[in-house]
């Protein structure tokens, strides 16, 4: 996505031809995985035989520990709990995924700084959602509590209205717009990266996405809330279409 935003500027601002797709299927190979060696995407991560999870959970903040509480299956056991700086999800298989924290910034290089959060618990899914802070930005993890299979995304998915699909989105202006539409129908889900930005009135080759990507219904999401760059028109049409095999931005 970056790659295209530097496409789109130095298009606007020396007239080089600059062709961006409207979107691109990421490889799934660098999407989705699972732990080896202990690391996966950066993250230090091991899949464990123990069986998870001990009642309560030390250094939770009061966010995460509602959604451990939401978590909970059908007897009350906890599907997932922290112990300060290492987070565990409970797998179906009777294994845990230990997740642990790097947040100590003279202990971890800037590309390995991660801290982990538990942001959402998806039942119908089975997907735990796992928040992730970088040094200077973030990104997500979808975790399936089958098998611990870990799909990286750009951020907290927002879900479309059925469930079926989702938008994560980063804009900012330090690392520019990262936009994903997730497919929840399958397993592990399928990421496409969107590549192309809306060109309506008032947009300009160095605009970024508004924030909050919000879903008008199944097929088309609106962004919304306070543009990163200042000087972009708030007012600016970004409205995103989804259709079958089709992806692109109406004016």
């Amino acid at each position: 996505m970056r790659i295209a935003l530097l496409a789109l500027a130095l298009t606007g601002a020396f007239g080089i031809p600059a062709a961006a797709p409207a979107w691109a299927q990421a490889d799934p190979q660098a999407r989705t995985g699972t732990p080896s060696k202990g690391l996966l995407f950066g993250s230090k991560m091991t899949v464990e035989k123990e069986a998870c999870c001990a009642p309560g959970s030390r250094g939770a903040d009061p966010r995460e520990a509602a959604v451990f509480t939401a978590a909970r299956d059908a007897a009350g056991k906890p599907r997932a709990s922290r112990e300060g700086d290492i987070l565990r999800l409970r797998l179906s298989d009777g294994r845990t995924l230990k997740i642990t924290d790097c947040a100590d910034q003279t202990a971890c290089e800037a590309d390995r700084y991660r801290q982990h959060r538990l942001a959402a618990w998806w039942p119908n899914l089975g997907l735990y959602v796992v928040a992730v802070g970088l040094y200077e930005d973030g990104l997500a993890y979808l975790v399936s509590e089958k098998d611990g299979t870990t799909t990286r995304v750009a951020a907290v998915p927002v879900p479309s209205p059925s469930g079926r699909r989702a938008i994560a989105l980063s804009s900012n202006l330090m690392n520019g717009v990262d936009l994903d539409l997730v497919d929840l129908s399958v397993h592990p889900p399928r990421v496409t990266r969107i590549e192309s930005m809306p060109s309506c009135k008032g947009s300009k080759p160095e605009s970024l996405l508004r924030p909050r990507p919000v879903w008008v219904d199944e097929g088309h999401v609106r962004f919304e809330g306070a543009p990163p760059q200042p000087d972009d028109d708030p007012n600016t049409k970004q409205l995103l279409r989804i259709g079958a095999g089709k992806i692109e931005w109406e004016c």
